[in-house]
């Protein structure tokens, strides 16, 4: 951390133009640099330690902040980072395919993949819904370095101002992000299901033509 990040108070933030009903008289919101809140891990686990289905790396986290899908490779030795379940891990190359996810398992991940570990004075869900944020990622591509491989600013990831209000409403907030994600991620299932549906109709309405 920064000297000048040392001796920084919180900077007051403006009010949601959205708010609980009972919170609209509550305490200000208040911005405090990512790296008061969450821990950037860098803590070291062997590839031997883990399974193969708990990798993480800029491969194989989804876009859109969709999550993560079985890794298509893994490490032959060595060792990576090490995560645990409610760390916030994100891709740190192409930061504008929004690979962010809140892991719900312990792993390993690439070194092209930040850990971030919520501290004490946030929770993790919040935490990661303040990240998993078009204003954040525009913000690491900000200073991102590189044309066709931009990589994040780390120093600058750190600085982020994450707005905050007290525990109880970011606790709100985050439950009523995460239902809606769970709608959103059964509503893609439904969707995927019509369409695996609609290409065996298509295969069966059409003569094929061999």
């Amino acid at each position: 951390m920064s000297e000048r990040m040392k001796h920084a108070t919180p900077k007051p933030t403006p009010t949601p133009k959205l708010r609980f009903p009972e919170f609209r008289d509550g305490p200000d919101w208040e911005a405090h640099p990512l790296e008061e809140l969450g821990e950037f891990v860098d803590e070291r686990i062997s590839v031997s330690a883990f399974s193969r289905a708990d990798y993480v790396s800029t491969e194989n986290l989804l876009p859109d902040f969709g999550g993560f899908s079985p890794p298509s490779s893994f490490p032959a030795g060595g060792s990576v980072v090490r995560y645990r379940a409610n760390d916030i891990l994100a891709a740190n190359i192409r930061p504008y395919l929004k690979k962010i996810w809140l892991t719900d398992r312990s792993g390993g991940a690439s070194n092209d993949v930040i850990v971030i570990r919520a501290k004490e004075s946030v929770g993790s869900l919040y935490l990661s819904h303040a990240l998993k944020n078009d204003r954040f990622i525009a913000y690491v591509m900000s200073g991102a370095k590189g044309l066709k491989m931009p990589r994040g600013d780390l120093s600058l990831i750190r600085e982020y101002p994450v707005p905050t209000s007290s525990p109880a409403e970011q606790q709100k907030i985050a439950e009523c992000l995460s239902t809606l994600d769970e709608l959103i991620g059964a509503e893609s299932q439904k969707l995927d299901a019509l369409k695996a549906h609609k290409k065996a109709l298509m295969q069966q309405l059409f003569p094929s033509s061999r």
